[in-house]
């Protein structure tokens, strides 16, 4: 016969009240009782995107970004960061300043929490993101960057079952909090040994170095950390910037939109996101970024036409997969790609090249500019 889970009753009432004490936690604590928002992030580490990088992006460079990536790591991958600062320099005539701030794990409910959080310090000219429905789960570092006591406003009109995911969230993420009030985490140095993690696990340089961007020196497939033999290449394919479309109703035949339905949160959190980037005048650029399948593609295929889903002025950009991959081999391809998703380094600088001139025209177009 099993013993009894508890020796008393007293004991189960006592079980059962800490229970419910934890579960109403995130109802007890106050905004005025979290600790400060950085907090949230100093905590959050380099393995899943560099969060220190991120947190001075956010809370330490005070400076208006005139374009900056975000989103989740398919844009850390895929953007080499300083040539487009580089070609917007010469462009401006001036310093500009470009950064990418990507994360780990994709979906919309990041992207938004993020980037109010930067737009709530920084003033960004243009916002350059791509389609980050393709998560069917809130991301997993919710916990660290969603706290119920002072982001629940933004849950109101969600389903009341998705409103419970991210509660949590927020209620796994509250012992990191109050830790966090009596032993605050220090600022990591981003030049610090500890930011060597992408040089050890991807052979790639310092995000700080690269202005946010992973520089990725792997194979296809490869196993991470191992060395893996990284050979340069450029294809040679005849593409070239004009190729690029830009969405516009003489072009609109380049694209194709599926209409597939998002998930409620996702549907919530993209609109959020796009309201958030009107009200503190940003352009936004939804930019897409190319993934291996596509090498035959004669169009750009979108989830949804975003001008009227997020109900928002959205540029789109991008190249149809058949032209970007022309007379490339599958083994040609897959030179340009760490997997299925990511762009390498080689991939990295050839998308970068004959993406960059459509946005910073785009960049230059902008009222006020």
């Amino acid at each position: 016969m099993m013993r009894p889970a508890f020796s008393s009753t007293w004991q189960a009432v006592a079980f059962a009240l800490l229970l419910l004490f934890f579960l109403v936690s995130p109802l007890l604590l106050g905004k005025n009782n979290l600790p400060p928002r950085e907090q949230a992030y100093a905590s959050a580490g380099w393995d899943w995107g560099p969060y220190p990088w991120i947190t001075k992006q956010i809370f330490e460079e005070t400076n208006d970004i005139d374009i900056a990536f975000i989103g989740s790591s398919r844009i850390d991958w895929g953007i080499d960061t300083p040539q487009v600062q580089q070609a917007l320099d010469a462009q401006l005539g001036r310093r500009s300043v470009v950064r990418t701030i990507g994360w780990g794990g994709a979906g919309f409910d990041a992207l938004y929490f993020i980037t109010k959080d930067l737009l709530a310090r920084r003033h960004v000219k243009t916002l350059v993101f791509y389609d980050e429905s393709i998560g069917h789960h809130p991301n997993p570092k919710a916990p660290k960057w969603f706290s119920f006591a002072a982001d629940a406003g933004d849950l109101a009109g969600m389903p009341l079952r998705d409103q419970a995911i991210f509660y949590f969230a927020a209620m796994t993420g509250l012992p990191d909090d109050l830790q966090e009030l009596v032993l605050p985490n220090l600022p990591e140095d981003t030049n610090s040994q500890t930011s060597k993690y992408y040089e050890t696990h991807y052979q790639a340089a310092n995000p700080e170095a690269r202005l946010g961007s992973i520089f990725g020196r792997i194979n296809f497939d490869s196993v991470i950390g191992a060395n893996t033999n990284f050979i340069p290449y450029l294809p040679r394919t005849g593409a070239t910037a004009a190729e690029v479309s830009c969405y516009l109703p003489q072009t609109a035949t380049n694209f194709l939109f599926l209409n597939r339905p998002l998930p409620a949160w996702q549907s919530h959190f993209a609109r959020k996101f796009a309201l958030l980037a009107q009200q503190n005048g940003c352009r936004l650029v939804l930019l897409h970024l190319p993934t291996i399948g596509e090498q035959n593609a004669s169009v750009i295929t979108e989830t949804e036409y975003w001008p009227a889903y997020l109900q928002a002025k959205v540029d789109m950009v991008g190249i149809p997969g058949g032209r970007l991959f022309a007379g490339l081999s599958e083994d040609q391809m897959k030179q340009l790609y760490g997997d299925w998703f990511h762009l390498n380094e080689n991939g990295q600088k050839y998308f970068t090249a004959l993406i960059t001139p459509a946005l910073l025209q785009l960049y230059e177009n902008q009222p006020g500019h």
